[in-house]
């Protein structure tokens, strides 16, 4: 998966977002949080860090709500690991506006049910150069569509009504200025997607890249992830 891109001077802090409750994975998810849940022997969130810290990224900001408690013995043998609870569920918008004391001028934004192999380097590369506040991972090869691209700018993105004007889907990596919290940020629970994305129509790079992601958010697509683990190992 390594297409030769070097990786930035100064890989940006990553932020994981990992506190959702997890209810469509029903008992799985009952005792412990998502990103805790084993595939292939090891918690999904050691794939995820395993993953940044080959492409360079050497500290993570993992962000918990749901069970949190789960992660206090949690660590990592390569990323340096700094958590921030939730006090009451606040959505992912209202978890980094709750950390926004933790967060960098500048970071890499990951969900903490999805494998995303990519390389970070071409995606950070792109942010910079085109000075954007936010670049987005965009890929046109999933089942379904939620955004529409043009000339490297998401201009509109909706996950709860697909259009058939659609061309691309969010997969799931982005680089973030932490400009955009402090502009939107609020107390209370809300969505980032439902209110950041809108807001910025038009202003969001886009930054094409068709690898394939993995979302354990149902029991069928934990089972598929699971499977991918077993047959393949990624490297970068």
């Amino acid at each position: 998966m390594d297409s030769g891109s070097s990786t930035p001077i100064g890989m940006p802090q990553v932020v994981i977002l990992a506190g959702g409750l997890g209810t469509r994975l029903g008992a799985i998810t009952q005792h412990i949080p998502k990103s805790l849940v084993e595939v292939d022997d090891r918690p999904m969130i050691s794939h995820i860090l395993d993953w940044i810290s080959l492409q360079g990224c050497n500290r993570a900001l993992i962000l918990t709500g749901h069970l949190g408690d789960k992660f206090e013995q949690y660590s990592h043998d390569s990323v340096s690991l700094t958590f921030v609870r939730e006090p009451v569920p606040l959505g992912t918008g209202g978890a980094l506006w709750n950390a926004v004391d933790f967060l960098e001028p500048e970071f890499l934004l990951l969900w903490g049910d999805d494998f995303h192999p990519i390389n970070y380097g071409e995606l950070v590369n792109k942010h910079r150069e085109e000075g954007n506040l936010m670049t987005m991972t965009v890929t046109e090869g999933h089942e379904s569509m939620n955004l529409l691209h043009a000339n490297n700018r998401v201009v509109k993105y909706n996950k709860h009504s697909m259009n058939p004007d659609f061309n691309g889907y969010e997969a799931g990596t982005s680089v973030v200025s932490k400009r955009i919290v402090l502009l939107f940020g609020r107390d209370g629970k809300w969505s980032w997607e439902d209110t950041v994305y809108p807001k910025l129509s038009g202003k969001i790079g886009a930054h094409i890249d068709n690898t394939k992601f993995w979302d354990m958010g149902t029991p069928d697509r934990l089972s598929k992830l699971r499977e991918f683990f077993k047959t393949e190992r990624p490297s970068a």
